[in-house]
């Protein structure tokens, strides 16, 4: 997604992007691998933000930028004074880097599972990877995967629909008629071509493996912060949520 992309998400609501994020619970985390992968389709996190009321605030924060209603010049100038209130130690950079790393992740995930679901609801059958050009520093395995086209429903898509990395300007469109007559296999290695941690579709529906991880990492997370989530899944319940 470029830039240009990224300032008309916010002139016109897309449904399906506010949708996604907001079917996520919050989850109060000391660190930003407490959860991994495709966990991360189902729970709003930012790491050290541990408080509820601080998770809260950056939530709806977060909620209105998706929604259309807050560029990134007005996170910021709303992020500092979060920070400040709620005594929140920054890790990995000041507040400026933070607040654009939260305001990008968040946005470029939401758009991209809205995509997601526009394709599978439209019966998209083939999709194209598209690598930015316009970066300056270009990801060689991000670029090895540029052109490739394949079935929405092979294996490749599922680690590798992008964002696939912090940052990650990649998209996915739908294949034009010569473009599917002319597709190849899956890229060289491709198993391992995204980012650490970002091998997973971020507009995948809910699985029993995915139930099944998030139950294992919750049993190994400190048990005040599985507490937090496990009183918030009561109304839900894990099965019936994972698998919306």
């Amino acid at each position: 997604m470029n830039d240009a992309e990224f300032a008309r998400i916010f002139n016109l609501p897309f449904a399906e992007a506010i949708a996604f994020f907001r079917d996520k619970l919050n989850l109060p985390t000391k660190a930003y691998d407490d959860l991994v992968g495709a966990a991360h389709n189902k729970a709003f996190v930012s790491a050290g933000a541990y408080q509820a009321d601080l998770l809260n605030e950056l939530r709806m924060m977060v909620d209105q930028a998706i929604a259309g209603g807050m560029d990134i010049l007005e996170f910021r100038r709303q992020f500092r004074p979060l920070v400040q209130r709620y005594g929140w130690q920054l890790k990995g950079g000041g507040s400026a880097w933070r607040s654009d790393l939260i305001w990008r992740t968040n946005i470029t995930t939401a758009y991209q599972a809205g995509r997601w679901q526009q394709f599978e609801d439209g019966g998209i059958d083939y999709l194209k990877y598209v690598h930015n050009d316009g970066v300056m520093h270009p990801r060689p395995n991000h670029v090895a995967m540029d052109g490739t086209v394949l079935p929405r429903t092979d294996p490749f898509w599922a680690k590798n629909y992008p964002p696939n990395g912090w940052g990650c300007k990649c998209r996915a469109v739908a294949a034009t008629a010569g473009e599917i007559e002319n597709a190849g296999d899956r890229p060289k290695g491709w198993e391992t071509l995204a980012d650490s941690g970002w091998d997973y579709n971020v507009g995948a529906q809910g699985s029993d493996d995915l139930a099944a991880s998030m139950r294992e990492k919750m049993a190994k997370l400190p048990e005040d912060i599985a507490a937090v989530w496990q009183q918030q899944l009561t109304q839900k319940g894990l099965d019936g949520w994972i698998s919306q």
